[in-house]
C-alpha cells in the first residue's frame, strides 16, 4: 500500500441522498465471505455490465471506474475518482456529495478515531489547532467506524483535541472498542491532566480494558518549560499528577516530547527527569515539529535544526537505553540522523 495516499478523494455521484459511512468490499472478497448488504460499498474495476444480480444485491453504494456510468441501481454510484487506487477492501469510507474521505485504513498501521476539535491546552507547535465548537456528531461517527474496523486489527488511536473533554463519552468509546474489538491495543493521546484527580480515570478503570497505552506529552522538566509550551498555567503540575496516577493504577504510559528550540536546548535535563521522576513509564517518543498548525505561524519560536543538537539528543537516549524504558524517534528525516540512531527512528 502507498503510504502516500491522501485520505479524500473528489468523486461523482449518482443517487446520492444523504452522507454515510460504509466499508469497502471488492468482488473477490464478496465471493469469498458471501458478505453483503447496506452497510458495504462494492468497488468494482472492470465493467459492472456483467454482474447481473450482484447489482440487484441491498447495496450501501458501489464504486465504477470513470468511464463505466452505470445508472439501473437505487442505491449510490460513486464513479470519477480523482484517485481511484485511495480505498481497498476492508477500508471505512464517508460519502458525501463532493466525494469520499477515508476513516479507516485495514492495511495501515496508524489508524486514529479523531474525537474532537476541543482543547484545554493551546500548545505553541500544535499542528492541529483546538476550535471551541460542536463537534459531539464526531463521537457518533467514531462509534460507527469501530463496528466496521477489522478485528484483529492490532492498535487503534483515539485523539483529538483533548479526548476526556468527552467526559463519559470517552468512557463509552472505550467501552464500545473493548466489547467489539477485545484485542486491540487503545493508545490514546491526552494531556493527562484530566486525571490529576483520580475519580475521572477510576471510571475508565472500571471498564477493565485489558490494553491501553496512554499517549502523554512533556514539554520539560520544570512547570515554566512545560506551561510556556501549552500555554496553561498549572498545566505541568497536572500533568505530572496524572502520569503519576496513571502509573499508581498499572497503566501503560508513552511520554511524548516535541523537539522545538526550547526543548532541544533542554533536552539532555528533560531526559533525565524522566529517568529520576518516571522510570516506570514504558516508552519516551521523541517527536519532530510538524511545520503546520501553530508550529508554522510560531515557526521562529519552535523551529530548530537537529543537526547543532545531535550529540547532546544521541547522549540522552543512550541514556535512556541504559533503562527499560523504549526510546522511539518521529518525524525526523534518516539524513539528519546518525546511523547509530536510525533503528529507532519510525
Amino acid at each position: 500500500m502507498n503510504k502516500n495516499l491522501p485520505l479524500k478523494s473528489t468523486a461523482k455521484i449518482f443517487n446520492f441522498e444523504h452522507p454515510l459511512i460504509l466499508k469497502i468490499i471488492t468482488l473477490h472478497d464478496f465471493i469469498s465471505t458471501g458478505e453483503y448488504g447496506n452497510k458495504y460499498c462494492l468497488k468494482l474495476d472492470g465493467n459492472p455490465n456483467h454482474l447481473g444480480d450482484i447489482l440487484n444485491l441491498d447495496w450501501g453504494a458501489i464504486i465504477i471506474s470513470e468511464d463505466l456510468y452505470y445508472e439501473e441501481v437505487s442505491y449510490p454510484v460513486i464513479y470519477g475518482l480523482n484517485i481511484p487506487e485511495i480505498v481497498s477492501s476492508g477500508d471505512v469510507i464517508s460519502v458525501s456529495s463532493h466525494g469520499i474521505s477515508v476513516y479507516y485504513r485495514k492495511n495501515s498501521n496508524s489508524n486514529v478515531l479523531f474525537v474532537t476539535e476541543r482543547c484545554n491546552h493551546n500548545c505553541i507547535m500544535c499542528s492541529q489547532p483546538p476550535r471551541e465548537i460542536i463537534d459531539e456528531w464526531r463521537v457518533d461517527v467514531c462509534h460507527t467506524i469501530i463496528e466496521f474496523i477489522d478485528k484483529n486489527e492490532k492498535v487503534l488511536g483515539i485523539s483529538g483535541g483533548e479526548p476526556t473533554l468527552l467526559g463519559e463519552k470517552l468512557i463509552d468509546l472505550i467501552k464500545h472498542c473493548k466489547n467489539t474489538l477485545p484485542s486491540t491495543q487503545l493508545h490514546i493521546l491526552t494531556n493527562g491532566t484530566a486525571f490529576h484527580k483520580i475519580d475521572y480515570l477510576e471510571r475508565i478503570l472500571q471498564i477493565e480494558h485489558p490494553n491501553i497505552m496512554w499517549g502523554i506529552p512533556i514539554y520539560g522538566d520544570t512547570p515554566q518549560l512545560h506551561d510556556f509550551h501549552t500555554q496553561v498555567k498549572g498545566s505541568f503540575n497536572k500533568t505530572v499528577h496524572g502520569i503519576y496516577n496513571l502509573a499508581s493504577k498499572g497503566q501503560s504510559i508513552e511520554l511524548r516530547i516535541v523537539l522545538t528550540h526550547s526543548i532541544l536546548d533542554n533536552i539532555r535535563n528533560i531526559m533525565e527527569f524522566i529517568l529520576w521522576n518516571m522510570p516506570f513509564v514504558d516508552t519516551v517518543a521523541l517527536m519532530g515539529v510538524e511545520s503546520t498548525g501553530y508550529a508554522k505561524s510560531n515557526y521562529e519560536l519552535v523551529w530548530a535544526e537537529i543537526e547543532p543538537y545531535i550529540n547532546e539528543v544521541r547522549h540522552s537516549i543512550k541514556l535512556m537505553q541504559c533503562s527499560p524504558i523504549n526510546v522511539l524517534l518521529y518525524n525526523i528525516p534518516l539524513c539528519k540522523l546518525p546511523i547509530e540512531l536510525h533503528d529507532i527512528a519510525v
